[in-house]
């Protein structure tokens, strides 16, 4: 009971231990942190795009893509910004709602009088970008956010927009595309603080500047903070992820969103859309990794954002999914504890892939309701409760082991241990077999009583057990004052022999060392020869057993040593095995006593007897 008191403690202190250390994870949020767990979370996000597969994007929104065909047509590269102009005013006439620029119009042209014009009589935006720190600020128009609030952005980068022929034309929306750690763009910024004349300027993405534009939403605003934020779009509220970025639902790769070749225009069929024009030719080098692909050109992640916008679709990653980052983990770390504390192992094994499956529906099935939750939170839990629970259980299999080695030779404890059904040698294998008792220990018995009785036989055991094993033989059992000891098992030596010689030395030195011995006399029978082990029992008690006519016959060697008043009685194949177990034996004292006849036997044997080896 005591033990199993125990036991239970240290797995209810594991466990607790466990959810700590789970909370603790969730609460930091490893996703988010340092590059390498952004770099697994990521790539984590990719497979639950891909087991997804790809999915059918909204017709409002349409790319007009500056192509390897298109720019064949053209005299200039980048375009001209006529040809701008041209596609622009071709989406206007074919019905298209909103058009966004995703084309940096910095340096100045001889045609942006013509692009000017085009924008003049069109709903459009245009792209604001980071300058270099050292830039100066430019004079150009301030964001579309009504109210921000927001933490102080500290010293922003100037801001890169239009030329001063183009400024005042279009509002503007920024185009930065951040890249997670690994190089890969999943999220886009909500909004971007750029310098500007006036000082600090907030602009919204670009994607958000023509959704704005398509849906007549006049109020933006953006809540930001340490734990993200809200973007609101008339009606719509977008929740920021905690960098205040909106991470991006992907349709599938690069094309998915319907795209046109701005060399080949359509008259009609843009109406109402939402229209990008970007450029996708080789050379432009606007190109970035995302899960179904990994050279997505950048127009068609603006692109994605405002279809995401349009249609609702988004990937919340914001202080509600982190509450449940926290509550995942927690149940994820219990269960994988419990997996993998199971007593078997094929069970355990099979509970922790049962946990590891079910971990991964249940973000997929979160991901596929719109919720990025965090996958390296989860998998660290996971890990943690299956390595706890895993861990717990070798620990408590070493407890058992080393139970069972008391009362079990360790030369048989990993054999018996680990075989479903042990097996020892099939035949017969020569060992030497040592039985040791108490002289006068009945009498000393009764005078001691139950318990005094217990405390010299505890004694008696330990001084066996401190002689024998440093020898590597094995205590076969203990039967009250007597003690079956064996050498040869489980394999059989050349110096078994001598072994036991020493053995019966250093029992004696023991004895006689022993502060609490009683004075009490040992008597000592042993023989050599073949021997058979096994194992007996029932389904569920077995023990080994060491059988054969050398272990009766060491046990009537040891009456024979009663009957001649000697302490040791060995047989001849035991001392004379060799030139040094037959020199050991006489210079402790033994000499041949003759062939004799044994009680049950019928051959007679020729035994050694002497007195206790001398110290």
């Amino acid at each position: 009971m005591v033990t199993r008191d125990k036991v239970r403690r240290a797995r209810i202190v594991t466990g607790a231990a466990v959810l700590l250390l789970s909370l603790a994870a969730a609460l930091w949020h490893p996703g988010d942190r340092s590059p390498f767990w952004q770099g697994i979370e990521g790539r984590l996000l990719d497979a639950r795009f891909l087991w997804r597969g790809p999915v059918a994007p909204p017709r409002q929104v349409v790319i007009l893509a500056f192509d390897d065909a298109a720019m064949a047509r053209q005299a200039d590269f980048p375009p001209s910004r006529t040809a701008l102009a041209d596609v622009l005013s071709a989406a206007r006439d074919a019905g298209a709602g909103v058009v966004a620029l995703d084309f940096l119009l910095v340096s100045p042209r001889p045609d942006d009088a013509a692009l000017a014009a085009a924008l003049s009589t069109s709903n459009a935006v245009l792209a604001v970008a980071e300058a270099p720190r050292d830039a100066p600020a430019p004079d150009i128009d301030g964001g579309g956010f009504d109210l921000v609030v927001a933490p102080e952005p500290g010293l922003p980068l100037p801001a890169l927009g239009p030329t001063r022929a183009l400024r005042g034309t279009a509002p503007l929306g920024h185009v930065v595309l951040p890249h997670d750690a690994e190089g890969a763009a999943r999220r886009l910024g909500a909004a971007r603080a750029l310098g500007t004349a006036d000082g600090v300027t907030w602009y919204e993405a670009l994607a958000i500047a023509a959704v704005a534009r398509a849906t007549g939403a006049g109020d933006l605003q953006l809540h930001a903070s340490r734990i993200g934020g809200q973007l609101s779009i008339g009606k719509t509220a977008v929740p920021l992820d905690m960098r205040g970025a909106i991470p991006m639902n992907f349709y599938g790769p690069a094309g998915t969103i319907p795209t046109l070749s701005a060399g080949d225009l359509p008259e009609t069929g843009l109406e109402g859309a939402i229209v990008f024009i970007g450029a996708t030719a080789t050379g432009f080098g606007d190109r970035h990794a995302t899960p179904f692909d990994a050279a997505f050109p950048g127009v068609e992640l603006h692109a994605t954002l405002a279809a995401n916008l349009l249609e609702g679709r988004f990937l919340r990653r914001d202080a509600v999914a982190w509450a449940w980052d926290v509550f995942l983990a927690l149940v994820v770390a219990g269960a994988g504890f419990v997996a993998g504390g199971s007593d078997r192992p094929w069970m355990g094994a099979l509970a922790g892939v049962s946990v590891v499956a079910a971990t991964a529906a249940v973000l997929q099935a979160a991901f596929s309701a719109g919720w990025w939750l965090d996958g390296t939170t989860a998998l660290l839990s996971l890990l943690l409760g299956l390595g706890a629970g895993a861990g717990l259980r070798l620990l408590e299999h070493r407890r058992r082991a080393a139970n069972l080695a008391r009362y079990q030779s360790p030369l048989f404890v990993e054999r018996l241990a680990n075989a479903a059904e042990p097996r020892l040698a099939e035949d017969a294998r020569p060992a030497v077999v040592l039985f040791v008792d108490v002289e006068s220990f009945t009498a000393h018995s009764e005078r001691l009583g139950p318990e005094g009785t217990a405390e010299f036989l505890r004694l008696f055991h330990g001084l066996v057990e401190q002689a024998v094993e440093p020898l590597g033989g094995i205590i076969a059992h203990f039967a009250g004052d007597g003690a079956m000891i064996v050498f040869g098992l489980p394999e059989p030596a050349p110096d078994d022999a001598a072994r036991a010689l020493r053995f019966i030395e250093s029992l004696y030195a023991a004895v006689r060392d022993s502060a609490d011995w009683p004075g009490l006399g040992l008597r000592v029978g042993g023989h050599a020869g073949p021997v058979k082990t096994g194992i007996v029992g029932g389904s569920r008690h077995r023990q080994l057993t060491v059988s054969g006519d050398v272990v009766n016959t060491a046990s009537r060697l040891q009456d024979f040593a009663k009957t001649r008043g000697a302490a040791v009685a060995l047989s001849d194949a035991l001392v004379g095995s060799s030139a040094e177990t037959r020199s050991r034996a006489e210079r402790a004292g033994l000499r041949s006593a003759g062939r004799h006849g044994l009680r049950g036997r019928m051959a007679r044997l020729e035994i050694w007897t002497g007195p206790a080896p001398a110290g």
